[in-house]
């Protein structure tokens, strides 16, 4: 069973929507490498998910992955595109470059909600592997 989000960090809740990283940043008052984003993709039949730096972009044909569609990210998380939080009923992979953070801000379950949370946390619970990215 997977743990509460609030079990992982702390929910932060904001006025405004926010759905990409610089809206995120501009709403906490933080720069944008503080904000990762939870990227699901569909690879030969299953869902995982990535988790990277808002800024940086992975390469989905390496991966051998396509992006899966807003319908297809509800189904498999339960949680809509703007708002997958890091911790996911499916395979989750972490940027190791992220386990440097003390913390970052990532998807907080809803548009209005993100999640502070420690990375390093989420590869000693076993929520996520570790991958060069």
């Amino acid at each position: 069973m997977l743990p509460k989000l609030s079990e992982i960090g702390e929910i932060v809740v904001l006025n405004t929507p926010v759905r990409r990283v610089k809206d995120a940043a501009a709403a906490l008052g933080v720069g944008e490498d503080k904000i990762i984003k939870t990227i699901v993709v569909l690879c030969n039949g299953v869902y995982k998910a990535y988790i990277v730096r808002g800024s940086k972009k992975i390469d989905l044909a390496k991966l051998g992955c396509r992006l899966a569609s807003p319908e297809e990210v509800l189904e498999a998380t339960g949680y809509p595109v703007g708002g997958v939080p890091p911790v996911l009923p499916i395979p989750v992979f972490i940027d190791k470059e992220l386990l440097r953070e003390e913390y970052v801000y990532g998807g907080g379950g809803d548009e209005y909600s993100l999640l502070k949370f420690k990375p390093l946390l989420l590869v000693q619970l076993g929520l996520a592997t570790p991958l060069d990215l």
